[in-house]
């Protein structure tokens, strides 16, 4: 796997804080050995963690990309598939998915501060051990929920978005009152559907930085959801509403060229 790296952004809010917050964001680990980003985070003691989807590996993960209407798209989409199909299954032990590394993560990072994690794509059918191994580590996982946060004299609401059947409960967290923080795993269902509502900030992951970083500007390659050089596969966006992580792991064999995976490190002052 690539290099990780800590990205640092500072968020300037309407509140009184005595001290700036800090809070630790991860997302897409997808079952992958992430010992250095969790290193990073040790050395950064953040007040807060908070997790973004896909760090379980609980899905239907057999090639089906058969929905792409236009030929060609499909041909494409799919040779790319097929192929990481096949290299998944030489890559070394070291680097294929297992629990185990999330259990490792998890565990340590809920020792440094509370942790709260909101659920991805890949994550449609944890197993019951999953939730009694979140339960049992100190683990809040909020999906499609919301809870209150009291941390010193920060006082806020925050809300976990999975990709699906949120629109139940999405109304409720919307007409809470006070500073609003929302885990939401895919930033196209902030900016498709939240980009005006009353968010103070909303934290994404999903888009894998674009696979591959390419320019001066680090345009990501192929961003899952936006296409070619998507303008929202990693960084701030939204006057500081929108924080797009570029992820801790591949879930593809494929390298990731100029793209080094992150710890997002945030300061809220």
């Amino acid at each position: 796997m690539s290099k990780a790296v800590t990205t640092r952004y500072t968020v300037d809010t309407s509140l009184r804080l005595k001290r700036p917050v800090r809070i630790a964001h991860v997302s897409d680990l997808h079952e992958r050995n992430c010992d250095d980003i969790l290193s990073l985070m040790e050395q950064e003691k953040p007040d807060l963690i908070m997790v973004t989807g896909d760090t379980f590996e609980r899905y239907d993960n057999r090639p089906q990309y058969d929905f792409y209407r236009r030929p060609i798209k499909r041909l494409i989409i799919n040779t790319i598939h097929y192929t990481n199909f096949l290299l998944t299954k030489i890559e070394p032990k070291s680097r294929k998915a297992n629990v185990e590394n999330v259990h490792r993560f998890l565990s340590r990072a809920a020792r440094l501060a509370p942790v709260y994690m909101s659920l991805g794509n890949h994550e449609q059918k944890l197993l019951d051990e999953d939730y009694l191994f979140l339960a049992q580590n100190g683990v809040t996982l909020l999906e499609n929920a919301d809870t209150a946060v009291q941390l010193g004299d920060f006082s806020f609401t925050l809300g976990g978005m999975s990709v699906w059947d949120y629109e139940e409960w999405l109304p409720t967290f919307l007409s809470k009152s006070g500073y609003k923080i929302l885990l939401c795993h895919e930033p196209n269902q902030y900016i498709q559907e939240l980009v005006d509502q009353n968010i103070d900030l909303t934290l994404s992951g999903h888009t894998h930085g674009g696979q591959m970083r390419i320019g001066r500007k680090g345009m990501g390659f192929f961003v899952p959801g936006q296409g070619l050089f998507g303008k929202y596969a990693h960084g701030c966006f939204f006057d500081g509403r929108l924080i797009v992580s570029a992820g801790c792991a591949n879930t593809v064999a494929f390298p990731r060229p100029f793209n080094p995976r992150e710890l997002v490190m945030i300061e809220l002052r």
